[in-house]
């Protein structure tokens, strides 16, 4: 395992090097509170192996599941919902009562990652006058965006990323902590090598990847 970790520890250096500092200070946005701009025909994962069928979309200021009925937008309520999957690739595991999506898997394992409104950045950039326009959607007091096209200068809504592991169904917080409490004591001191990687990051998808290695099979 040592070995295995220290030849992933040197090709990740190789490949995030030049893109490190980059990658830290990329905002991602998005100029609609839904991941989808239409909602889509999705499958929703119920228990006991079943699964419901409906338009469905990730609404980006909490992670819920939406679902289209009769025209009205409604709530999924996320009781016996284990997830949804949109198209065939897109899947989303469910953390808590919200939607994350699976970034990778490895056998009963996931690496899950949470989108949702930067409500600290943008009620900044909302008070600085940056003519974020919007409107309140009673159903969620929330807001909406007026006009997704507006301008070219509207960079839209700011976004954030946090990151889950699930570990045969068991899902906890992608942070040093948490994760050293669901590995064996034998991989404690190959789990402290990565730490010290500079390159390796909680915030790095593809680090964080890395870390499914250690999780039990």
């Amino acid at each position: 395992m040592l070995q295995k970790i220290l030849s992933l520890l040197f090709l990740l250096s190789l490949s995030l090097a030049p893109l490190h500092a980059q990658q830290v200070q990329e905002q991602k946005r998005s100029r609609s509170v839904f991941l989808f701009p239409e909602f889509q025909d999705a499958k929703i994962k119920q228990s006991f192996g079943r699964y419901a069928k409906a338009k469905a979309n990730i609404y980006l200021k909490d992670g819920s599941l939406m679902y289209m009925e009769n025209g009205k937008i409604m709530r999924a309520y996320t009781q016996g919902i284990f997830g949804v999957t949109f198209g065939d690739t897109l899947e989303f595991m469910k953390v808590d009562s919200v939607m994350a999506r699976v970034v990778a898997r490895d056998g009963y394992n996931f690496l899950l990652c949470l989108t949702t409104v930067n409500m600290k950045r943008y009620r900044e950039e909302e008070a600085g006058g940056t003519g974020l326009d919007y409107f309140q959607f009673e159903d969620f007091n929330v807001f909406m965006s007026l006009n997704e096209d507006r301008r070219d200068d509207d960079l839209g809504i700011p976004l954030q990323d946090k990151y889950f592991f699930s570990a045969k169904g068991f899902i906890f917080p992608a942070n040093e902590t948490a994760f050293k409490k669901a590995i064996a004591p034998e991989q404690q001191q190959p789990f402290k090598v990565l730490m010290q990687n500079r390159f390796w990051s909680w915030k790095d998808p593809e680090s964080l990847k890395m870390l499914l290695e250690f999780l039990p099979k």
